[in-house]
């Protein structure tokens, strides 16, 4: 737990650097960018041409590509997931995808991809900590829930939450289990069944993050 604890740390300082500085390798896709830098991988999306960051398809096997590689990269002892757009870390699942969908089957497995996808990332044997600057959304905040550790940036853009109740949905991602482990049934209820978001400093006294 220690040595985690410290590689949560020594990720958290290459993430608030990683915008400016140049990192030792790279590797990229479409929708994201890898870089290693003293051990540190660092997974940046940035969907090209596109305001926000969303998860559909495309996006989402890019993610897991981008995250494969570094998981199974020796050298890297950490992950960070950031985004490349600072008003927006990931702003949800994409509604055309899901209203595509004509088949019980495929919206079944939608599902089962997002759930193997944020458990392979709870499963990862090295820290896994999500950077949050922007809009974390739906699918996006699943994302977050899914790594060991959660930083958010304290400004106006910054919000966490599940909206997709709105739509008459519920996270579908592991969602409605991880929350309640934790910050509780009592402050996860709220969230889930209303929609609502939390700022920056309301998700750290809640537990929702860690920084």
């Amino acid at each position: 737990m220690l040595n985690g604890f410290r590689a949560f740390k020594n990720s958290v300082n290459h993430a608030r650097i990683a915008r400016n500085r140049i990192c030792t390798r790279n590797l990229s896709n479409k929708h994201c960018e890898t870089s290693v830098r003293n051990g540190v991988g660092i997974l940046k999306f940035d969907t090209p041409g596109a305001k926000v960051n969303v998860l559909n398809k495309e996006f989402s096997q890019d993610c897991k590509d981008a995250f494969v590689s570094l998981r199974d990269d020796p050298t890297v002892k950490s992950i960070v997931f950031m985004s490349g757009k600072p008003d927006c870390f990931i702003a949800g699942a994409d509604i055309n995808m899901l209203a595509a969908c004509e088949k019980k089957e495929e919206v079944v497995g939608l599902a089962k991809g997002g759930q193997e996808m944020m458990q392979e990332m709870e499963d990862c044997k090295k820290p896994v900590v999500a950077a949050i600057s922007g809009s974390c959304m739906g699918g996006g905040l699943e994302v977050a829930l899914a790594c060991h550790y959660r930083i958010a940036v304290e400004n106006k853009k910054t919000s966490l939450a599940l909206p997709e109740v709105m739509l008459g949905l519920l996270p579908g991602s592991g969602g409605t289990q991880r929350l309640p482990r934790l910050i509780g049934l009592p402050n996860a209820l709220p969230m889930m069944l209303t929609g609502g978001g939390k700022n920056a400093r309301s998700a750290k006294k809640l537990g929702l993050v860690d920084m």
